[in-house]
């Protein structure tokens, strides 16, 4: 051949795609890559009081912060049990995120709660001189007044509050992480 040749040596690109190939075929260390990252992000989600679009999660109604005790200034956090218990398990080709408490959809899509109307006994403390019964509910114990109330149906409204999911730098991040796996030792992020 008359000019110019050139001569390729593939061994170090069939090395890569070998590497690849294995990742490939056990992805279960990248997975497990992937759901810390998640339960991570996930974290940075509740500090941050927002979706993953970055959207504020809506305030929370007056009625319910007023009668809120613990973690007055946080959305979707009272004791903290939505936010710990997510988890991730992984398969041999999937991963999967979430929790297993009921009302975190509720809280993610947002819906109503219909309370049934209902009869009950209701106690309340009266003053020993005046007679006056108090308005506030008190426990059975400490009550020394009780009647029947009936309470009629109502209806709770919950906003949609989206926690859960990924946000375009989470993606970019967990592209990062499967390049790593997928492409070891080619200079990948």
């Amino acid at each position: 051949m008359a000019g110019a040749s050139f001569e390729f040596d593939g061994i170090a690109a069939l090395a890569i795609l070998n590497e690849a190939a294995a990742a490939i075929a056990d992805p279960k260390p990248m997975l497990r890559d992937i759901g810390e990252y998640l339960l991570l992000a996930h974290d940075r989600r509740f500090a941050s009081q927002a979706s993953p679009d970055g959207t504020p999660w809506q305030a929370l109604s007056p009625a319910y912060l007023k009668r809120k005790r613990k973690n007055r200034d946080k959305i979707l956090v009272l004791d903290g049990f939505l936010k710990n218990t997510l988890r991730y398990q992984v398969g041999d080709n999937e991963l999967v995120f979430g929790t297993n408490r009921i009302y975190g959809a509720m809280h993610h899509f947002g819906g109503s709660i219909d309370i049934a109307g209902r009869s009950q006994q209701a106690y309340f403390r009266q003053d020993g001189k005046s007679g006056e019964v108090g308005n506030l509910f008190t426990s059975k114990r400490k009550s020394n007044f009780s009647q029947w109330v009936t309470l009629g149906a109502y209806t709770i409204q919950i906003p949609a509050r989206p926690w859960l999911g990924t946000s375009d730098d989470d993606n970019y991040a967990i592209a990062g992480i499967a390049t790593r796996f997928l492409l070891p030792k080619s200079g990948g992020a």
